[in-house]
């Protein structure tokens, strides 16, 4: 029984581990995606902004 316990616990370790790795992209990929949403907020301005001094 020492090996299964051993053997069970070392499952939960690396579902743990693959656990945090996969919430770990999931924030990665939000913080990318909010970027490239800011990007293109501030461009917006900017065509905006110029779009106003040429008229």
């Amino acid at each position: 029984t020492s090996s299964v316990s051993e053997l069970s616990s070392i499952y939960s370790v690396l579902i743990l581990q693959d656990n945090e790795e996969f919430c770990l992209s999931l924030r990665r990929r939000k913080w990318e995606q909010r970027r490239k949403n800011l990007r293109s907020l501030m461009m917006t301005w900017a065509l905006v902004f110029l779009t106003k001094m040429v008229l």
